[in-house]
């Protein structure tokens, strides 16, 4: 359990704020202890995290808590194994990129981000959605513009949640961001707000990041881990590249490359992103001490950038 201190530190968000949000909506009903103060369970932290999402994206709080209370359902749903009934069909966000229909596209990732956890929502719904859109710009039934409107829009939403997840004062570091000459971010940043949400300090520094500004940002910070974001298969000697500026730059420092340009030495383990942030959170939470990177509860790891 939490108190309003904590949670407020971790969402970025005045205790009164979170007070208004349970009296006037309705979104979260804490505990109480025996001194009368508030506590909240992990549950309303997630809950609370949607909201601030929702909010920081620019809707209305009274629309986003009836966007958090009617997805709830939906969300029972998907604890217990099955599909969430609110998540659009992909086209919504293809047929609203044809007439530029801002409102169009902000109404379905609205509905998306309700229906379920963030976690949930990005490896089944939007990660399966990039792919027909994909193809409709290969194809030519999308012009690159309408590409970018919906990424752009996906971008704001993911950048809100990046915010929304707060940073702890303790616990591991971890600085992501993409190999040189990679632009696609959506899926790093996605991962990034997920290790957030796993309770991570997470530095995320954006695209098309240079080997040299790669060694001197992780040589700053000294992070427990640094995940190149590699979106593209060939983007893997880039990113490969990057890992031995910074095996020199911050020697225990351990390096992982995410995406379809990961190498088997450096790849993160997880079949999804939401499975691989845990397991990283995981590994991390057993290695607070920075022990030698050769020595006991690093080893395994390690061996991944020898």
């Amino acid at each position: 359990m939490h108190t309003v201190s904590w949670v407020s530190q971790q969402l970025g968000l005045a205790p009164g704020t979170l007070r208004a949000w349970e009296q006037r909506y309705g979104i979260v009903n804490p505990n109480r202890s025996e001194g009368g103060y508030r506590l909240y369970s992990d549950d309303d932290l997630d809950t609370l995290r949607a909201m601030a999402a929702l909010v920081a994206a620019g809707m209305q709080p009274a629309q986003a808590a009836e966007q958090i209370r009617s997805g709830r359902a939906s969300r029972g749903a998907n604890r217990g194994g099955g599909v969430p009934s609110g998540l659009p069909d992909p086209e919504a966000l293809i047929a609203a990129s044809r007439g530029y229909d801002a409102r169009a596209l902000e109404t379905a990732l609205d509905a998306a981000f309700a229906a379920a956890s963030f976690e949930y929502v990005i490896d089944e719904w939007l990660m399966a959605a990039l792919v027909p859109i994909g193809d409709a710009w290969a194809g030519g039934r999308l012009d690159i513009a309408q590409e970018h409107f919906i990424s752009a829009a996906v971008m704001r939403r993911l950048a809100a949640a990046f915010a929304a997840a707060g940073s702890p004062r303790g616990g591991a570091q971890v600085v992501t961001g993409l190999a040189p000459g990679a632009t696609h971010e959506i899926a790093t940043l996605a991962f990034a707000t997920m290790l957030r949400r796993a309770g991570l300090r997470v530095t995320y520094l954006g695209p098309d990041l240079p080997r040299r500004s790669w060694a001197q940002a992780v040589r700053t910070i000294n992070p427990d881990a640094a995940v190149i974001g590699a979106p593209r298969i060939d983007d893997r000697q880039a990113a490969v590249d990057v890992t031995g500026a910074l095996r020199e730059a911050a020697p225990l420092t351990v390096v992982y490359i995410g995406g379809p340009g990961a190498t088997p030495e450096h790849a993160l383990a997880g079949a999804t992103l939401g499975e691989a942030a845990g397991r990283l959170a995981d590994t991390l939470a057993g290695s607070r001490t920075r022990p030698d990177p050769a020595g006991p509860g690093l080893r395994g790891v390690a061996d991944r950038i020898a």
